[in-house]
């Protein structure tokens, strides 16, 4: 029988969004390895931010895994203020999100340039540049290039020349894009969680954040060997070389 739990604003700190959703499946798969294999959570409406792409995508999540039910449990989860990252420690890396999409050859970058707190993650435009011509040398004109971003971020990609890529920015596009690509690079938000937690994932996953990036954030299974890490440089000190 499948035992349901509900999981209340303020389980888990503030308003979840995407990556915090993984985040939270890592804790459902672990709970399941330890103690109720048919363990699900039912997270109420109000203990998810209320953004469009995050909406879609526990709508998603929802119907490709089944760790999140709609249906609600007799029960709450009596935790509170639990940090789902700082958790990992504990816990672990659990989570496996099923994939049954057939690989392309195509490569996706999901930039990351408006993060509005941990600003160090977003990506400097030298970095995105290089990023760019290294794919389109590295890899045979036979791949697709995709860059994925939302709709707000598409004044960001205004200087560069995009003539060998192809922009996507719808959401669950996107998503799919992630889920059939031989290629992934991103950096430290939800769609790198996501990507290096399908079982079936791009065989290249590359992440890039700031040396000064936190741990607990890394996406899940890098500390274990999946995939590469590569970091950039930001002048935190007022740094001056002369």
């Amino acid at each position: 029988m499948t035992t349901i739990i509900n999981i209340e604003p303020g389980t888990f700190g503030g308003p979840l969004r995407n990556g915090d959703l993984i985040g939270v499946a890592n804790v459902v798969e672990h709970l399941r390895q330890t103690n109720d294999p048919k363990l699900q959570f039912h997270i109420k409406d109000e203990a998810i931010s209320p953004e469009k792409y995050v909406r879609e995508f526990y709508s998603f999540l929802l119907n490709q895994c089944d760790y999140f039910t709609n249906n609600v449990g007799t029960g709450s989860l009596p935790w509170r203020r639990v940090n789902i990252w700082d958790f990992r420690d504990i816990i672990g890396d659990c989570v496996k999100i099923p994939n049954n999409k057939k690989t392309e050859f195509k490569i996706v970058v999901c930039p990351v340039f408006d993060a509005p707190y941990n600003t160090y993650r977003n990506w400097p435009k030298p970095t995105f540049e290089r990023i760019l011509k290294q794919c389109e040398q590295q890899y045979p004109e036979n791949f697709e290039r995709f860059i994925c971003i939302s709709p707000d971020n598409i004044i960001n990609l205004q200087e560069f020349d995009l003539s060998k890529w192809t922009i996507s920015t719808n959401f669950i596009t996107n998503i799919n894009h992630i889920m059939t690509t031989s290629t992934f690079i991103g950096g430290d938000t939800g769609t790198s969680h996501f990507a290096w937690t399908l079982d079936k994932g791009p065989k290249e996953l590359i992440y890039y954040n700031s040396s000064r990036g936190l741990l607990h954030t890394l996406p899940f299974y890098l500390i274990s060997g999946k995939g590469t890490i590569k970091t950039y440089w930001i002048d935190f000190e007022g740094t001056s070389w002369a």
